[in-house]
């Protein structure tokens, strides 16, 4: 955010800086409503601004040299544009090299951990620490975690997970989750094109087993459904096992 003086008034803009478009949802807090005026929603792309997000008379500013927007507004932000229109007919490639052969541990809608909107339609796949990650689809890195050697049973370890974020043309977004400590091979901004390595899988985060999940989102942080090249059965099951062919 970076902030403006104008009119005995503080206006605060907010950049985007991540690749992906964000939607974001203002609204001041119960404490400041009655002074303020805030824009509420938004959806920006890659380095827009959103002028004068929020208003705060300067009378009203303890240090205008440092303005904690969470003192003055809710704030709540998605990736993706709500306004684009899914792939549906895209078949992913398998995420890990050629001959790979992994088993699925769990699928859509799995009892374990499948079963919220977004999660309802992600696939783990059994991997090992140190096994090589490829990407399922083209697309652009929009955010790397991967300082993270924590794992546990429980979902107060749901932010300890190692991920990569990619965004496709379509204005999809796959989440590649509980990568090795350090194990990006990829970095916010890379363009990747599919099968290309881009991590190395890992245990961190709400697991009990080593893993890859990978989950398609669209907007406003829902699970879509997402087949793969090659698959007699559209839905890869629990428990079989699946290679990749091409």
């Amino acid at each position: 955010s970076q902030k403006r003086f104008e009119n005995d008034s503080v206006y605060i803009d907010f950049i985007n800086p991540f690749y992906a478009p964000i939607e974001m949802k203002l609204s001041a807090l119960d404490s400041t409503k009655a002074y303020i005026r805030v824009r509420q929603n938004a959806i920006l792309n890659y380095q827009d601004t959103l002028h004068g997000a929020f208003v705060v008379p300067k009378s009203m500013v303890k240090d205008t040299a440092n303005i904690n927007s969470s003192h003055y507004i809710n704030f709540k932000g998605n990736f993706g544009d709500p306004k684009s229109i899914a792939d549906t007919e895209y078949r992913y490639t398998l995420p890990y090299p050629k001959n790979k052969r992994y088993k699925i541990i769990q699928s859509f809608g799995g009892k374990f951990s499948h079963n919220k909107p977004h999660s309802k339609y992600a696939i783990d796949f059994g991997t090992k620490v140190g096994d090589t990650i490829t990407a399922s689809r083209d697309g652009i890195v929009f955010f790397v975690k991967e300082d993270s050697d924590e794992h546990c049973r429980t979902r107060k370890c749901i932010d300890k997970g190692n991920k990569v974020y990619i965004l496709h043309n379509d204005g999809t977004m796959a989440h590649y989750v509980h990568l090795k400590l350090n194990g990006a091979l990829v970095e916010v901004g890379d363009k990747v094109d599919v099968g290309e390595p881009i991590a190395i899988s890992g245990m961190t985060g709400f697991t009990t087993i080593p893993h890859l999940h990978l989950v398609v989102y669209k907007a406003n942080g829902l699970s879509i459904p997402f087949y793969f090249k090659g698959q007699k059965s559209k839905k890869l099951k629990q428990g079989k096992y699946y290679t990749r062919r091409k």
